[in-house]
């Protein structure tokens, strides 16, 4: 766990993520070989969420990233957040809204029914920590349904292996906010190169690709991942994002 600045357990990156990064960091995304018009004319704006092939999205809302980060910055520090997932290091996440805030992973891993995240989902103990930030998701974020909200850090020198979390490559996933992103932080798609994170920034992520994540910097990197229904105010601003590529 965190604690204090440090982790008590530890792993250098591997070479897997070391060779993924040289062979993928200075790609860049042709957007028009991927962005479709007629999915932008489309009558029904969740077309481009579930038919599109690009690796993502920007999503046009606004973001209070200061407050958040501070909130969040917070509970890192006083060793809130829980280790995330095999392939990594440095990899943590802490559930503002969900089955609670330490079962950070999908279901199944709890060996509990898909069902699980709808029907076991809410806002959290940590919650009550986060004012500001729950505040914004309410009024800014709008989703329909919230499911799985997480606090997503990579300390310092932390990295998450090449992966990919699904099989298809057609549609986008979840919603990933950029709280801070500091410099030598990245997060890098295979054949496209690194999502072009500012700080407050948001996008759709189509998670088929393989992807790794590799803090090179001095600081944690904490984003935010959104699960959940998303509602037509949500999508519209999805829509308005991929006008604007």
């Amino acid at each position: 766990m965190w604690y204090e600045g440090k982790l008590q357990t530890w792993e250098s990156v591997s070479q897997q993520t070391k060779d993924f990064f040289q062979a993928n960091e200075h790609k860049t995304l042709d957007v028009a070989k991927y962005w479709d018009k007629e999915l932008l004319e489309s009558e029904h704006p969740m077309d481009i969420l579930d038919d599109t092939y690009l690796p993502w999205i920007p999503v046009k809302i606004d973001v209070p990233w200061e407050d958040i980060y501070k909130e969040a910055n917070h509970l890192l520090w006083s060793s809130c957040f829980t280790l995330h997932r095999p392939n990594s290091s440095g990899w943590l996440s802490l559930a503002i809204h969900g089955m609670s805030s330490v079962h950070t992973n999908c279901p199944e891993d709890y060996n509990l029914p898909d069902s699980a995240e709808s029907d076991l989902s809410g806002w959290t103990d940590i919650a009550k920590f986060c004012p500001k930030t729950v505040e914004w998701m309410e009024q800014t974020v709008k989703y329909e349904k919230f499911t799985r909200v997480r606090y997503m850090a990579v300390l310092p020198g932390g990295w998450l292996g090449p992966h990919k979390d699904r099989e298809r490559t057609k549609g986008v996933g979840a919603t990933n906010i950029a709280i801070n992103n500091p410099e030598g932080c990245a997060l890098v798609m295979e054949d496209f190169g690194p999502l072009p994170f500012t700080p407050g920034s948001a996008f759709k992520i189509n998670t088929g690709y393989r992807h790794a994540v590799w803090n090179r910097s001095e600081e944690p990197r904490i984003h935010m991942i959104f699960d959940g229904d998303q509602g037509d105010y949500f999508v519209q601003k999805v829509k308005d994002g991929y006008a604007s590529m």
